[in-house]
């Protein structure tokens, strides 16, 4: 399996998204604010008013004193924020959707070490088990790293269907915290309208509204809440989050109107925004060229974020593909385990 930064760029869709889509661009949308790299300096995307883009309230009525950052810090974004989200509607976010999100992705923000709004995450987590006892550890696999080479740690009790051994890879399944899957998807949907030129935003009402229900439904009456993803192997290869919008030309008009494509930690995730609630029509989402990304890629697949609540069970996986394997003794701490 090959890792790292390729040259090969898929002419295809290179091709498809040159004949049917432009790339949004603003003075506050440019190629360097779309890497979110430190080294860049913070950039701050700026209304012409003190308005809030999500609850169009002004400054006469909140206050925009917090620092709203546009994409969470959970996904690693220290330097992307806007002036346009009053402290209300980020304190909300960051309690409701923003936390659903990052419970969501918990597993592979913790093994990607992504630093997070606390600092790196830790991978540590109990599963189902109808053995543990008082005397079990606090939990059932505990995953750390020394220079990148994780060390894993799990009691004997714990079953392949959470973490699988082979020759050369292992695979670990986490239980998905209890969430929202519908309020990930407006995380994902709250991202792009943060990042989208306001020309747009009249286009996109009945999406605002939506994600600031605090009930979740679906936006769709029968359509699925799709993300699209290719999964990126090693570990946090990207190094920086990445995203890129995309809006059908102007005499185009049996293609999906914008597409968000968000590129972090160990995957690239594809989404249509939607735009007019309840609207059925079958889209050609589902079935167009994912967007050329600049890395190797493993797997891709759907994640139908539809439902209101994760169910007992649900879990997600990542596998890690090693050269060689060593015993490890946490009570020795000079060892390292690669």
């Amino acid at each position: 399996m090959q890792i790292g930064v390729r040259d090969y760029i898929d002419p295809k869709a290179e091709k498809y998204y040159e004949s049917y889509y432009d790339v949004l661009r603003t003075q506050d949308f440019d190629d360097k604010s779309r890497l979110l790299k430190p080294g860049y300096g913070k950039k701050i995307l700026r209304g012409s008013e003190k308005r809030c883009r999500f609850c169009g309230k002004g400054g006469e009525v909140v206050t925009f004193k917090k620092i709203a950052h546009a994409f969470p810090e959970s996904i690693g974004n220290k330097t992307l924020v806007s002036n346009y989200e009053c402290d209300v509607c980020n304190q909300y976010f960051g309690n409701t959707i923003e936390n659903d999100y990052a419970k969501f992705f918990s597993l592979y923000h913790s093994i990607m070490q992504i630093k997070g709004k606390k600092g790196l995450q830790k991978c540590e987590f109990k599963i189902p088990c109808s053995k543990r006892t008082i005397e079990c550890a606090d939990y059932c696999i505990k995953i750390s790293f020394k220079e990148d080479e994780p060390a894993i740690c799990c009691c004997k009790e714990v079953n392949k269907q959470y973490l699988d051994l082979s020759y050369n890879a292992i695979t670990i399944a986490q239980p998905i915290a209890k969430c929202s899957p519908i309020a990930v998807f407006k995380a994902i949907v709250k991202m792009a309208i943060t990042v989208m030129p306001t020309e747009e935003l009249p286009l996109f009402t009945d999406a605002i509204k939506w994600i600031l229900e605090s009930e979740h439904k679906n936006f769709y009456k029968n359509r699925k809440l799709l993300v699209r993803y290719k999964m990126i192997p090693g570990f946090n290869v990207t190094k920086y989050p990445h995203y890129i919008l995309f809006r059908r030309k102007r005499y185009i008009w049996n293609k999906p109107y914008v597409l968000f494509n968000l590129t972090y930690g160990c995957f690239s995730l594809f989404v249509e925004i939607p735009r007019i609630g309840g609207e059925d029509n079958e889209s050609e989402f589902n079935f167009m060229p994912f967007p050329s990304i600049p890395f190797y890629t493993s797997t891709e697949g759907f994640w139908n974020l539809s439902e209101i609540e994760t169910h007992k069970g649900d879990k997600h996986s990542i596998t890690l593909n090693f050269d060689s394997i060593m015993d490890y003794d946490e009570n020795i701490k000079t060892e390292t385990p690669i």
